[in-house]
């Protein structure tokens, strides 16, 4: 099996879901919350996340409190609703407490892509001094000056900006630029909202909140952070001073432990000096504490002990597999290779899972975690799964439905290369057999269906029969990850047996076929992408000493004319 890079998993993605950074460096914030909501009564002053976070300051104490969101809806006004919403044609909605709405354009300027942000007032163009590619994510209008938050946004998601800016409402100058430098809890600013009870102006940053002065002084800021507090339970806290959340607080919230005082005895047992191997980057790189089996590939041996409580928390049913995998793969843990291993071969985990999955495999067979052999059970209950598929795939034919073919697919392809990783290589076989019967043709089921088991299975040495019996056999785009998958132009040593004169022959039959666009009356500029890829993987073989001896001596005889034209074109290193 060819090496596979090794990748850390993200506790990002454990905590908040496949997208919640869109591909950008894991930071702690991005489990904090989001208060897009600032209200106010004589008394206090709230704070609201979409995602149930609610914080109230007594302003008589000046202190925080975080309440539910039946006793801040008592204690709160009703809320005029978020501080930015959605407009027409992608535009948004930036209203002020006094009832100003604003009209805005995100900026983005990245992926070679160079649109600037723009801002509306009643129609008609407003002069800005945030910068040009960098939006305006909340507004606020108090004593003639129009405040603007600011916030980054490109290929990997929202980033820091400039905080916020001042600028007078009459005239568009700039008045000041207040971020973490004057005291600001940060630069990417949810909303902005006037103190209708005092001379005050209060935002929520990405990191916390903070209380100014009229004039755009920082008065006082609070820092969010998550942490386990004094019944061992996590909860979102803030305090005067930054401080790092607690990420074994974070995946307590998200598992929700049957026995939360368990949890908590059970994290003590990890010594605190390598706690933070869990950080936003899950188990962090420059984590090397060592005693775990297979070295960095996972956290610390002594973070097994939470084990059971991701175990019990482990839901595979198909919305939840990748989450479930995303957990458990973080420990080096023989149970939990055997858990996995087992449920890998179930027909949703290897379609909902992709390359998370595969690699986690990969890593436990690695560090020696992973058995051999699978039990006998889980290999034949496996092989039903793909033998099924590719009798439903028969039975519809080419005229079958394009969901149900391409669901067969997926079983088929993803349940033979899950087997392959659990250690069996008999759905391999089948498919191998599959295509070796198949009638071969162009853009039928089984046509698509080998394109993709080509690319999914092309570092899979068991499946060299398969691909070359439909390199032979189909025409067009289709064969083009077969030929790459006997490409030897940049030589790979984990790569057993893609060389040699069988495999040469089946590239010539290949490129004798793609240099016939007729053979696909529908779109003959599929033959030019076939014709490209096999010529290719053809001469890479064919400049092989032996490999052409061979060829020439035992596989050209019997080539038809056609064919045996093809291979001098090719030993000549000319087009055909």
């Amino acid at each position: 099996m060819g090496m596979k890079n090794s990748a850390a998993v993200l506790i990002l993605l454990l905590v908040a879901g496949p997208s919640a950074h869109a591909g950008r460096e894991a930071t702690d914030w991005d489990v904090l919350p989001d208060f897009n909501e600032i209200n106010f009564t004589t008394a206090s002053v709230g704070f609201a996340d979409p995602g149930g976070v609610y914080f109230v300051f007594d302003r008589e104490a000046r202190a925080f409190s975080r309440v539910p969101e039946k006793e801040y809806r008592r204690l709160m006004p009703v809320s005029a609703g978020p501080a930015r919403k959605a407009g027409a044609d992608g535009a948004v909605l930036l209203q002020a407490s006094d009832g100003t709405v604003l009209e805005a354009g995100d900026a983005y300027c990245s992926e070679g892509v160079d649109q600037k942000h723009w801002l509306k007032l009643g129609g008609e163009p407003l002069k800005d001094h945030v910068r040009p590619c960098v939006s305006v994510s909340a507004a606020e209008m108090t004593d003639g000056r129009l405040w603007l938050g600011t916030r980054g946004d490109g290929e990997y998601g929202e980033r820091p900006a400039s905080g916020i800016v001042v600028q007078s409402a009459a005239d568009g100058s700039l008045i000041k630029t207040i971020s973490d430098k004057e005291g600001l809890s940060g630069n990417l600013v949810r909303v902005i909202r006037a103190d209708p009870f005092s001379r005050r102006v209060w935002s929520a940053t990405h990191l916390g909140l903070s209380e100014l002065s009229a004039a755009g002084e920082v008065l006082s800021s609070w820092y969010l952070y998550e942490d386990l507090d004094g019944n061992g339970l996590p909860a979102v806290m803030l305090s005067t001073a930054p401080r790092r959340t607690n990420f074994l607080a974070v995946l307590q919230r998200k598992l929700g432990p049957k026995d939360p005082a368990a949890f908590v005895e059970a994290v003590r047992k990890i010594p605190p000096e390598i706690r933070d191997c869990l950080g936003p980057d899950g188990r962090r790189w420059d984590c090397r504490y060592g005693g775990s089996a297979g070295g960095d590939r996972f956290l610390p041996e002594e973070f097994n002990v939470l084990v059971p409580f991701v175990v019990e928390a482990a839901d595979f049913s198909p919305d939840n597999v990748w989450m479930t995998y995303f957990r458990l793969c973080m420990f080096g843990d023989k149970g939990v290779a055997g858990l996995l291993a087992e449920k890998y071969v179930d027909a949703a985990v290897a379609t909902r899972t992709g390359s998370l999955a595969t690699q986690c495999l990969y890593d436990y067979r690695q560090a020696g975690l992973l058995k051999e052999k699978p039990p006998e059970a889980t290999v034949k209950a496996a092989l039903g799964r793909v033998s099924r598929a590719l009798a439903r795939l028969n039975a519809l034919g080419p005229d079958g439905g394009h969901m149900e073919i391409f669901e067969a697919h997926g079983v088929a392809v993803e349940g033979a290369d899950a087997l392959a990783e659990i250690g069996s290589p008999k759905g391999i076989e089948l498919l191998n057999r599959y295509f070796i019967r198949s009638k071969g043709g162009v853009n039928d089921p089984d046509a698509l269906m080998f394109d993709g088991a080509a690319q999914t299975l092309h570092h899979r040495d068991d499946f060299l029969p398969g691909a070359m019996a439909g390199i032979e056999k189909f025409y067009g785009a289709p064969i083009v990850q077969g030929c790459m998958f006997l490409d030897l132009t940049y030589p790979d040593g984990t790569k057993k047996n893609r060389l040699g004169a069988a495999q040469l022959r089946s590239l010539v039959i290949a490129v004798e076929n793609a240099s016939h666009p007729e053979y696909i009356p529908h779109q003959p500029s599929q033959a030019e992408g076939a014709y490209s890829a096999c010529r290719q993987a053809a001469l890479s073989q064919m400049k092989v000493p032996s490999v052409r001896e061979e060829f020439y001596r035992s596989v050209y005889p019997a080539l038809s004319p056609a064919q045996r034209k093809t291979a001098d074109l090719l030993a000549a290193g000319l087009p055909l």
